[in-house]
């Protein structure tokens, strides 16, 4: 079984970890680590909905049961319903993003991303289209950086 990532020591030292990126454009932040960072902006977002005073005002006397049961409710609806039914849409909104980053990779022949990262913070970036083709050229980077010869990048570095 061919690994999903290489880790090579080149002969100056320095390590490099190839791999192929899925989504090249988050940077460093992974799938989960972006689903999780937004999740807890809802719950912040949500969060701060508590505070609101709605403006209305009952008689101590007739509504105490009342205003009990409106607060209940409303830190239900706060700290549960609407955090879990935003966690549902933005995870229903990765998962369809991410068949249709399949499929458009797939059927439009979109290329993969071939990453070499050097300890040093270096990095060096290949575009291939098709599955097999990059984890090919995945394996050759590997073989080359731990011989020493760094190939030429094919990718321009992004700007900023």
């Amino acid at each position: 079984m061919i690994p999903a990532v290489h880790e090579v020591v080149g002969p100056d030292g320095r390590t490099w970890v190839v791999r192929r990126r899925w989504v090249p454009r988050l940077g460093a932040e992974t799938v989960w680590g972006r689903f999780h960072r937004r999740f807890r902006q809802t719950l912040r977002r949500t969060g701060d909905l508590a505070d609101v005073d709605p403006g209305c005002s009952l008689d101590l006397g007739e509504g105490i049961v009342v205003v009990v049961l409106v607060i209940l409710f409303l830190l239900l609806a706060v700290f549960v319903a609407i955090p879990l039914l935003v966690a549902l849409l933005d995870l229903l909104l990765v998962v369809l993003l991410a068949i249709a980053g399949v499929v458009a990779r797939v059927a439009f022949r979109r290329p993969w991303t071939v990453e070499a990262t050097a300890g040093d913070g270096t990095r060096l970036r290949w575009r291939v289209v098709g599955w097999r083709a990059s984890g090919v050229r995945r394996g050759e980077v590997a073989q080359l950086l731990g011989a020493g010869i760094v190939p030429p990048e094919d990718v321009p570095p992004p700007l900023g």
